[in-house]
């Protein structure tokens, strides 16, 4: 995607509208067409009979509101990509979030002042057992809930490239790598290539003694075309870290929107064919468009290949020479993928299932001290007081040791300025999680041992509020706490 040092971000294009209100149709764009592009896992999955209500409601809105476009519909979730008018578009959104409020998590990636010859012709709602063909659907599923990697707005994600100690990997498939990647800043990450023919590869990649020693001891960036495929992928990566004794990560992070939320963030854009390698798999002339008719003639291989227009008929009667770029350099992948279903179990063991209970909540008093006192605190749910203004959702997980296990941070703010002061709630993925971090702080003296830039912090259980929403309507997932309005 081109250098990302001295680019300029538009923060306001790069957001996830996530638990917020959809943008507005823009002025202009109503005779237009509009792109929709999302995706949302369920956990737990669906059973049988709500796998076919979530066909049956998406086909109903779509022919309701006349949405043409593509979808994928699994026991684990949605991935569509859809069109229509711009009122149309967003109609289906309000209702798919009145239908179900997990699609109020949901990333809608709205592309307004689309022409009418370029949106689909049919709407194709497709019954499928997984999203992403990792080879990771029902048993071998890791759960996002208790090992998804840390969401990034792509601004954030921007910065953390231009970090010491930290790789990027590209979860894509190799031919859409060529196309155009990310390219750190110097002295910032450091980027990786899978080198996959297929995402059924990553598995047997994250597995390879050299892929760990890569990884180890480094912050991980993950990134793909919309987001879908890193959610599986940095759980994979956070379960077999809580597992394997050969791997140790400082954190795993992936952009939320995938490129399609970096790219409309940035000033220009991408400039990806000034920039890519790619070629014509014959000619060698530099060339970066798929047609989706030509594959790689090795055996077991049959991966896309890029063909220019001048190639077109050469390559139409000899299909024999077609050739990828990873069997040119004869590059295999390895061969030994995890025991997925040992691993997960294994790793739900160590992290533990969700529950409730009731905890004795830790009060400070005016003077700063504790006052322990029987009454309904939430499980898996710390408050967080007296932190710097300089404090980061990577700095708290640094600190409490949670990079794996932090589920959401919510930064409190006052009402009236919208200014950050000094307190936060921290989601753990499981009880098990926040009591591991309030066993330690009991051991630190209250959590007077924990510091954060030299201040030491306070923390305690939650407490449960009558009518409370969680998350709040005004949640916002962010690296850093709020500055005011």
């Amino acid at each position: 995607m081109g250098d990302t040092d001295g680019e300029k971000v538009i923060i306001d294009n790069c957001r996830s509208v996530a638990f917020k209100e959809l943008p507005p149709v823009p002025k202009g764009a109503d005779s237009l067409g509009c792109i929709l592009l999302f995706y949302q896992y369920a956990e737990p999955a669906w059973s049988k009979k709500d796998h076919k209500k979530a066909i049956k409601k998406i086909i109903e809105l779509g022919e309701k509101f006349q949405i043409t476009g593509r979808g994928r519909v699994a026991p684990e979730g949605v991935n569509c990509t859809l069109s229509g008018t711009p009122m149309a578009i967003r109609s289906f959104c309000y209702r798919l979030r009145e239908w179900n409020s997990l699609f109020n998590e949901t990333d809608f990636k709205l592309t307004d002042f689309v022409p009418k010859d370029k949106i689909f012709k049919s709407l194709s709602i497709r019954k499928t057992e997984e999203l992403v063909a990792y080879g990771l659907a029902g048993e071998k599923a890791p759960s996002l809930q208790k090992f998804a990697g840390t969401h990034l707005e792509a601004d954030e994600y921007h910065s953390a490239m231009k970090e010491k100690d930290t790789v990027i990997v590209d979860v894509r498939n190799a031919y859409e790598s060529a196309i155009g990647s990310f390219n750190p800043p110097e002295g910032g990450a450091e980027l990786i290539d899978p080198k996959m023919r297929n995402s059924i590869e990553f598995p047997k990649w994250l597995n390879d003694p050299k892929t760990k020693e890569k990884l180890n001891g480094k912050k991980v960036l993950m990134y793909c075309t919309g987001g879908i495929r890193c959610e599986r992928a940095t759980a994979l990566l956070n379960q077999m870290t809580a597992v394997s004794q050969d791997l140790n990560v400082k954190g795993v992070y992936h952009m939320r929107g995938g490129i399609e939320r970096y790219v409309p963030g940035t000033k220009d854009g991408t400039k990806v064919e000034d920039e890519v390698d790619s070629k014509c798999c014959l000619c060698r002339k530099k060339w970066t468009t798929y047609r989706g008719k030509f594959k790689c003639s090795q055996s077991l291989c049959g991966v896309p290949v890029i063909v220019c227009i001048s190639c077109d008929t050469r390559a139409t009667k000899h299909p024999e020479k077609l050739t990828c770029e990873l069997c040119k350099e004869g590059y295999r992948a390895p061969g030994s993928a995890p025991d997925l279903v040992d691993l997960k179990r294994k790793a739900e063991s160590i992290v533990g299932s969700d529950g409730g209970t009731s905890k004795k909540k830790q009060k400070i008093k005016n003077d700063g001290s504790f006052d322990s006192k029987e009454m309904k605190s939430h499980s898996d749910r710390l408050f967080l007081a007296r932190l710097p203004l300089t404090v980061t959702k990577t700095k708290l997980c640094d600190a409490l040791l949670c990079a794996r296990t932090l589920k959401r941070v919510h930064w409190l703010a006052d009402k009236n300025s919208g200014a950050f002061y000094g307190s936060c709630v921290l989601e753990l993925k499981s009880p098990e999680a926040a009591k591991q971090i309030m066993d330690r702080i009991t051991t630190a003296g209250g959590g007077g041992g924990i510091k954060i830039d030299k201040k030491k912090i306070k923390i305690s259980y939650a407490s449960v509020k009558e009518g409370e929403q969680w998350p709040p309507k005004d949640y916002e997932e962010k690296e850093f706490p709020p500055i005011g309005r």
